[in-house]
């Protein structure tokens, strides 16, 4: 009988909304075995998300981890296929070079393109001086890791000028830790036995290259690979204004994209001191030059057929730079001297 009431008065405490408190530490059972769970849970998950963040790590982080490795191994199955289904050799220039692009070392594509340029236009001497070379020997890793050439890489840290000599020392080239200006490449290139006719010349510094290389007088490459900046279009001759100690990041909080000179700007330059624009990697990194004397075969390009993206606007970066007041020199109407 008391068994009756009791789970009568249970039923009406329950119609009421009211618990009992056999049903209260019933709940508190079951919300304390959940939260067991849930502590499990986390701590496996936790683990998990360590050893995700280990091997994106390990594969050079978010924009180098793994989409960047899939992606560098995508466009090397993309150079296979090209070699295998397409005769190169009777391919007009230029798609008989950028046919045979790949990537080892270089930021994009570069290697492969460098390789087939150089089999047309480098002397045996295989000699490069590599103005910004980052930690991986910038367009020239490749050639010394795997080609025997030997030659000059300079970057201005101290870090990565270490890890350059760790890597290429081996193969005969020469490191130097040095921040790179018009007032010193001369001397640079000169003390490190590179003065004369040198077969290639790569220049990345993110910043004064287009005064770098109008200063450099003391070494005549015959192959020249410049790293423009894309943001200033291919109408105008633009650089930014030479500043020796010309820092990218010091415009980060304006944009990323304030350093360098434009495509127009390294092909004028090019013809006064004696050089051709003859093609652009894809991707809209890097130009190559040919000096005027190096495989008259090849014909020079005009600016138009090399920049990647010609429907590019670049009227709201130059709206944005006059705004922040950025230091920029138009070649077309200021002195080259500024």
């Amino acid at each position: 009988m008391s068994g009756l009431v009791g789970r009568l008065r249970n039923q009406v405490l329950r119609a009421l909304g009211i618990a009992s408190r056999r049903d209260l530490l019933e709940v508190q059972g079951q919300l304390r075995k959940l939260l067991r769970e849930f502590g499990k849970m986390r701590r496996v998950t936790h683990k998990q998300n360590a050893i995700l963040e280990q091997i994106q790590t390990q594969l050079g982080g978010h924009k180098r981890g793994i989409d960047g490795r899939l992606r560098h191994l995508e466009r090397n199955i993309h150079s296979l296929i090209r070699r295998q289904y397409l005769d190169q050799s009777a391919l007009p220039f230029p798609q008989r070079v950028l046919s045979q692009r790949f990537r080892v070392l270089s930021q994009n594509e570069e290697d492969g393109i460098t390789l087939a340029l150089v089999k047309l236009a480098a002397s045996p001497r295989r000699r490069f001086v590599e103005l910004g070379a980052g930690t991986n020997g910038g367009n020239t890793g490749f050639l010394a890791e795997n080609c025997g050439w030997t030659g000059l890489m300079v970057d201005g840290s101290e870090a990565r000028a270490a890890r350059l000599v760790r890597r290429f020392s081996r193969y005969g080239v020469r490191v130097a830790s040095s921040w790179v200006t018009r007032d010193n490449v001369n001397d640079l290139v000169r003390d490190h036995g590179l003065a004369g006719e040198v077969d290639l010349l790569s220049l990345d510094l993110d910043g004064n290259d287009y005064w770098v290389w109008r200063a450099l007088d003391v070494c005549s490459p015959r192959i020249v690979i410049l790293e423009f900046n894309a943001a200033f279009g291919p109408d105008r001759a633009l650089t930014v204004q030479y500043d020796p100690a010309f820092d990218r990041g010091a415009f980060k909080d304006v944009t990323a994209h304030f350093y360098g000179a434009s495509l127009t700007a390294f092909e004028q330059l090019g013809r006064e001191k004696g050089y051709r624009l003859v093609m652009g990697e894809p991707r809209g990194a890097n130009i190559y030059l040919l000096r005027n004397d190096v495989a008259p075969e090849i014909s020079a390009s005009p600016v138009h057929a090399v920049y990647p993206d010609l429907l590019h606007d670049p009227q709201p970066f130059f709206d944005l730079i006059t705004k922040a007041q950025l230091p920029l020199v138009d070649l077309g109407v200021d002195s080259p001297e500024a």
